[in-house]
């Protein structure tokens, strides 16, 4: 089997309900720029799902009232994974470049899980107008903004 090395650039913080991503000194100039941008991708290790009972999850049972009972790991966003790697879509509330903070809304990931890496939202490469997702899926929120209401 091929093996992958992936270094956290740097971790989750949380304070009370307050959310940060704290960046490693070492990667902190790749934030430049980045204040810029209302959303960002958020890609972080799911540190508490790692063992290899997790890992080797291929068929998961749904939370989902109408879905099939069972999915593939693929067609959900359940921590057992092959690789656990979770993705967010988080709004910036501020960056400061000297502590390599960023104040983000919200994240699903624990304090001191492990960030792999940051990217910008671009609504015009990554915006998918009428997605289609299963009928057991349309009861659910079709955007971020109703999701929060």
């Amino acid at each position: 089997m091929e093996e992958l090395r992936l270094y956290p650039v740097g971790h989750i913080r949380r304070e009370g309900k307050r959310v940060f991503v704290e960046i490693l000194p070492s990667y902190r100039p790749a934030l430049k720029g980045i204040e810029e941008y209302e959303y960002l991708y958020l890609l972080w290790w799911f540190d508490q799902s790692q063992d290899p009972h997790s890992r080797e999850r291929l068929l998961v049972k749904t939370p989902h009232a109408h879905a099939p009972q069972r999915l593939g790991v693929f067609a959900t966003r359940t921590p057992h994974r092959p690789n656990p790697i979770a993705l967010d879509v988080v709004k910036v509330y501020w960056v400061n470049h000297g502590k390599g903070l960023l104040r983000i809304d919200q994240s699903d990931a624990w304090d001191g899980t492990p960030v792999l890496d940051i990217k910008p939202y671009v609504p015009g490469c990554d915006r998918v107008e009428r997605a289609g997702t299963p009928a057991w899926h349309q009861g659910w929120a079709q955007s971020r903004a109703e999701k929060t209401k």
